[in-house]
């Protein structure tokens, strides 16, 4: 482990309720998935394992940094409180949700690690054939792997961004071309957008929930509707924090299921961007619905977000 990555990971262990503990002694293949390491809670032990140990400090660095961007109340997580009750559609959702989470929160990660020095050409290089490895080249036309293309390919700019060689963009748009077209398009205001502020951030996590199901409808293929599946930290002013949550979410009853209790669900719509910010159950009774909904809709937002111990980010 490099000093830089030492520094880093001291700075989690100053923040992190525990112990946050590093292990990469798996073998080196030369390619770098966005998606090989891993996280397990050891009692108040946090390990990071790797699954293969290509551009170990990079994937390392990459993985404290997003912790860094989380316990310092900077970047909206995303939350998983809804249900399909298909345990293979819910765990497909929750992938692809959060790798484009991740493509937002990579518009940070990257740079950083980029001015550490720890985002080589060795990284590109094995980054490019981790892709090559994981996906087959387009043929010009759409098929079952379109969808995993598009999510590889935005997450593949966005690192593109700080690689100077031009092979590694037209080694993409060549192979990838109708994937490239799109991803392009889609990354352009993440890329923009000011990544300092979480406000942003938000809106960027939540525009592209919206746009890449843009894509998929027309090219025909299922939307994954991330805007009502996916709960998003809000990000709130004090102002919205003391208004009554009616002034600030509509709530409306879901086709999904609550993931815990596969009770019926209500989401909470922030009225601005019509993204799922909080998830609501009601008990059994349903002559106690009008006064349940009631009394939500007349407590402030900070007191419910309270009561469901749900983290929002005041800005």
């Amino acid at each position: 482990m490099t000093p830089n990555i030492q520094k880093l990971l001291d700075t989690v262990n100053e923040i992190y309720p525990g112990t946050v503990m590093v292990r990469d002694s798996a073998p080196a293949s030369g390619r770098l998935l966005v998606d090989q390491i891993h996280q397990s809670v050891l009692g108040e032990r946090l390990l990071i394992e790797l699954e293969d140990s290509t551009a170990a400090d990079f994937q390392i660095g990459n993985e404290l940094l997003q912790m860094l961007l989380t316990l310092n109340n900077i970047m909206p997580q995303v939350f998983f409180a809804l249900s399909f009750d298909d345990e293979g559609l819910d765990d497909q959702l929750i992938q692809i949700a959060t790798r484009l989470h991740h493509v937002v929160l990579h518009a940070i990660t990257y740079q950083e690690l980029a001015k550490k020095g720890i985002l080589t050409r060795e990284t590109a290089t094995a980054y490019l054939a981790g892709i090559q490895d994981s996906l087959t080249p387009e043929n010009g036309e759409l098929d079952d792997e379109s969808l995993w293309r598009l999510l590889t390919l935005l997450d593949a700019l966005v690192f593109a961004q700080f690689v100077p060689e031009k092979y590694f963009l037209t080694t993409l748009q060549t192979t990838y071309p109708i994937a490239y077209t799109a991803a392009k398009q889609l990354v352009e205001p993440i890329l923009q957008a000011d990544v300092t502020s979480s406000r942003q951030l938000r809106r960027q996590v939540v525009q592209l929930f919206t746009h890449v199901d843009e894509v998929l409808a027309k090219w025909g293929k299922p939307t994954i509707n991330a805007n009502e599946f996916v709960t998003v930290t809000s990000v709130l002013s004090k102002r919205q924090l003391n208004q009554e949550v009616r002034q600030v979410f509509d709530i409306f009853h879901s086709e999904m299921l609550d993931f815990q209790t596969k009770k019926t669900a209500y989401v909470g719509l922030n009225k601005t961007d019509r993204q799922n910010s909080f998830v609501l159950t009601f008990s059994d009774d349903e002559s106690q619905k009008p006064a349940f909904f009631k009394e939500i809709y007349a407590m402030t937002v900070e007191a419910l977000f309270k009561k469901l111990a749900l983290p929002y980010i005041e800005r």
